[in-house]
């Protein structure tokens, strides 16, 4: 029996948040991940839309989860004057809980691009990944010359499958998870609310009014580092 605690580390800009945020954290909890610490991001390799800053959005995710005992939202990066970088955040968890490898929580997309990431591959080092894409794009139904694409750019990571994941204690493996999640991104949020259209069963209720108010074309609020 395992001793030491699996936290998942779901980082992202949450600009703004939405049911798919959500239905991601449950579903590393449904892994088995005894936390899942949510971290607002000011992002490396973004630019935000500008309509909510870095404690807007750390409060809305606060709000969301306030009553998950499972789930804690993490001000490391949005109380940065800056952009941080995920290998920061990843240094900073090692150094304050040194006995703990987290595991990181990407879609498909993200996992792919994970080379592109400053200081790659030092993250292999740090955390262990858990690939969440959906069932149609699961990293296992890929073709052949897909896989092998990929590949090279994340040479090092081992893979380990859905009944093996919570005994790595080490970093550097990844697992993939087919799971489904709601048809919505943060882009879709923010044009039907620019054009104000229902946002009913896409984001919170208790955020709906406030990210409808905030997102509408006649808001010219400007995102603070």
């Amino acid at each position: 029996m395992r001793m030491l605690k699996q936290i998942g580390l779901f980082g992202g800009s949450f600009d703004p948040p939405h049911l798919g945020h959500v239905a991601l954290v449950h579903a590393g909890l449904e892994m088995g991940l005894d936390e899942v610490w949510v971290i607002p991001a000011l992002p490396v390799h973004r630019v935000l839309s500008g309509h909510a800053d870095g404690a807007t959005r750390f409060k809305w995710l606060r709000q969301v989860f306030e009553n998950e005992t499972k789930v804690k939202v993490i001000d490391w990066e949005v109380s940065q004057s800056g952009p941080t970088p995920m290998v920061n955040t990843l240094r900073r968890f090692q150094l304050e809980h040194p006995d703990v490898v987290p595991w990181l929580m990407l879609g498909t997309d993200a996992w792919q691009g994970l080379p592109t990431w400053r200081e790659y591959p030092l993250h292999q080092s740090l955390c262990n990944v858990a690939v969440f894409a959906r069932p149609d794009s699961a990293l296992k139904n890929e073709s052949i010359d897909q896989k092998a694409a990929i590949a090279p750019s994340l040479a090092g990571w081992q893979e380990v499958s859905l009944n093996a994941w919570s005994d790595c204690l080490n970093a550097g493996h990844w697992c993939d998870l087919s799971v489904v999640l709601p048809d919505v991104s943060a882009t879709m949020i923010r044009d039907r609310a620019y054009l104000g259209l229902s946002l009913t069963d896409l984001v919170p209720k208790v955020l709906r009014s406030e990210i409808k108010r905030r997102y509408t074309k006649n808001n010219s609020v400007i995102e603070k580092a």
